[in-house]
């Protein structure tokens, strides 16, 4: 891996550090509201199907991101001279 295409590996796992985070917040959200449809009564039928349908979808992007950000840093790990603070500081 050329000295650009670890630093573009790079760039992209900071970016998608900070999509996940946005992807969990996302996913606490739609947790929630699942929560209220179980077990609030009265609730509408189609808001009910709308909040367990947006969680899972929430849940799927989630495990995509996690995924792309594991295999990413495989990658960078992989690489002879790799530098393990590759993540942003908070």
């Amino acid at each position: 891996m050329s000295d650009e295409q670890r630093e573009k590996a790079r760039a992209e796992l900071a970016w998608l550090e900070n999509d996940l985070i946005r992807r969990r917040k996302r996913l606490a959200y739609w947790t929630r509201r699942k929560h209220q449809a179980e077990t609030l009564p009265n609730i509408l039928e189609d808001l009910r199907e709308g909040a367990f349908y947006f969680h899972m979808r929430a849940q799927e992007l989630v495990n995509s991101g996690e995924r792309l950000r594991a295999y990413l840093v495989i990658e960078l790990q992989e690489q002879p001279d790799h530098q393990p603070a590759y993540h942003y500081a908070h």
